[in-house]
């Protein structure tokens, strides 16, 4: 069975790279947020079954880029409707994809990009 990183390397490319910090997998991607930062994603489970998280950065990015400290009505529903369409999790600001077979590593792992950057265009 690959590990996360291997499977990332395989099937993605090099474009991504992984290290362990603490109990998280951090998976650096190649996009990034519309000031330039780069999308960080956090894997933490066994094998490669568990769950990846933005540990809500996108969230506190989001926070960062207005004035007041709450979302509108109209973007708290943007976001439900974006996770809704990319069978994203969210659960106290943070974007989660649960990953129940090895197989779908990759494709949450893609979903849960797409609708970091989506949900980061808000603002």
């Amino acid at each position: 069975m690959a590990t996360p990183c291997e499977l990332i390397t395989q099937e993605m490319g090099l474009l991504y790279s992984c290290l362990p910090i603490e109990q998280y997998m951090r998976i650096q991607t190649p996009f990034l947020y519309p000031d330039g930062d780069v999308i960080d994603i956090f894997f933490q489970g066994e094998g490669n079954m568990g769950t990846l998280t933005d540990l809500g950065e996108t969230m506190r990015w989001l926070r960062m880029q207005t004035v007041t400290q709450r979302q509108s009505r109209k973007q708290q529903q943007l976001i439900a409707d974006i996770c809704l369409t990319h069978n994203i999790e969210f659960y106290q600001g943070m974007l989660m994809a649960r990953v129940r077979q090895p197989e779908d590593f990759v494709d949450a792992l893609t979903r849960l990009c797409q609708c970091v950057l989506r949900v980061s265009d808000l603002w």
